[in-house]
């Protein structure tokens, strides 16, 4: 509970705090702090992980959904969306009483369906949104409820640092309000205790990632809760190389999307100590200490612990080179760094839909390289060879469709009137035009 309330308003004229309505966000100039309690001593170095204050993101298990508990070690709270449905039972299984930020990421119902319950029934301080209305009901009947508790602070979101006991919670710059989707708008957050960082941004996509890259705000992080529920479209290679994330959360449930997209998990996986998913998982908890010190638990089990990389190269997202076949010596070229996977289950029948399954190559590297003679296999060697000329162009990236169609350089087709890629494991292998295996993807 917050006994103590310190709270600047700068350039207002109002002499109380009072919500200001999400479609008002535009008018305000002013730029606020939240300043709560005192933090509390700095870590001895003697502290063993286990009596060492520590901040904690808990990701709920809320289905197809987003819902985020914080807590620091001082025990203020913030609650980043609330899931589809009322999350209360949730939040009363582990003592929630007060909310200091209540903070919807962007107005889609899988991120605020559960906000109007959360407001009628457990003490919010301050609520935070992008500014962006939307014509649902859901939304609608959010910004009724926001409107009649008069005790709740509107904050908006725009670049400031908001304290949340000894740790602090950075607002990141939005894209314009014309220029992108709701999802390219959400709510990017970056999260510090001492060393920990941890980056949270709802739905972000392609757009509002790079515009963050472009900002020159997304750090070295401990902890990336993964964009879109783990969309092919919410991460890119350079966001990942800059964030370089030890740990990766996927938020996400039973869905029609594919989430988390076998191409996300592999990248995630790539560059991560460790991703978990809480359709899996459950509840994912993450602790972190000062000194970058991290453990996960999965419910009240610790599963994982690690530490923030003291190496901020930008090297990440290197895939592992195959090892030599026994018996004979190790090829001393370079591999070259590319991403490949496999999406194997088409919709409907496989064999009549052959064109639903694909491989995806893609370049992290800096350089166009002939991929002409190189070929692509699965198990069993059914296989496609690149044709002469076949280039994958610097961060781009090239499909391979198993079934009928013409190549244009991006699209790339097999053939096949059979499937290819077993739907329940298969092992995709890229060879050069030497025959010799440079990347392998095993699912």
């Amino acid at each position: 509970m917050v006994e103590t309330n310190d709270i600047m308003l700068e350039s207002m004229t109002s002499s109380s705090p009072t919500l200001l309505p999400p479609r008002a966000v535009t008018l305000l100039a002013a730029l606020f702090l939240l300043a709560l309690p005192t933090p509390a001593p700095a870590q001895n170095a003697q502290d063993t992980p286990q009596d060492a204050p520590y901040f904690q993101i808990t990701f709920l298990d809320v289905g197809q959904a987003d819902a985020i508990l914080i807590r620091a070690p001082e025990g203020q709270t913030a609650l980043i969306d609330a899931g589809r449905s009322n999350p209360l039972q949730l939040l009363n299984d582990m003592d929630v009483d007060q909310i200091d930020l209540l903070v919807a990421t962007h107005p889609h119902a899988d991120h605020i369906g559960g906000m109007t319950d959360v407001l009628n029934a457990i003490p919010v301080r301050f609520y935070m949104d992008n500014g962006q209305p939307h014509t649902t009901a859901t939304y609608q009947r959010l910004l009724s409820t926001l409107q009649q508790h008069t005790d709740v602070t509107y904050l908006a979101a725009e670049p400031r640092t908001i304290s949340l006991g000894s740790a602090e919670l950075e607002v990141l710059p939005l894209p314009p309000i014309d220029a992108v989707d709701h999802n390219n708008r959400s709510v990017g957050l970056v999260v510090r205790f001492g060393s920990f960082t941890a980056f949270l941004s709802g739905d972000s996509e392609v757009q509002e990632l790079s515009h963050f890259l472009r900002e020159g705000v997304v750090p070295d992080v401990t902890l990336l809760k993964a964009p879109h529920h783990g969309s092919d479209n919410g991460f890119t290679p350079d966001f990942l190389q800059t964030s370089r994330p030890e740990v990766v959360v996927i938020s996400v449930g039973s869905n029609s999307y594919g989430h988390p997209r076998p191409e996300a998990l592999y990248a995630y996986e790539a560059v991560a100590e460790g991703v978990y998913r809480t359709d899996i998982r459950g509840h994912v908890t993450i602790r972190g200490y000062e000194d970058g010190r991290y453990e996960v638990f999965v419910g009240q089990e610790a599963v994982a612990s690690g530490r923030e990389r003291a190496d901020a190269d930008g090297s990440g997202l290197r895939p592992e080179p195959l090892p030599p076949t026994p018996g004979t010596p190790a090829d001393p070229r370079p591999i070259p760094s590319d991403a490949l996977w496999v999406f194997p289950d088409a919709p409907g029948n496989d064999h009549q839909n052959t064109n639903g399954e694909y491989a995806v190559l893609e370049s992290w590297t800096s350089q166009t390289i002939d991929r002409g003679g190189w070929t692509l296999c699965d198990a069993v060697r059914h296989c496609f060879r690149f044709p002469t000329g076949a280039v994958l162009p610097d961060g781009g990236q090239v499909v391979v469709y198993t079934g009928y169609g013409t190549n244009d350089g991006v699209s790339f087709y097999m053939n096949s009137g059979q499937a290819v890629w077993n739907n329940d494991g298969d092992t995709a292998t890229l060879y050069d035009a030497g025959g010799t295996p440079v990347l392998r993807y095993v699912y």
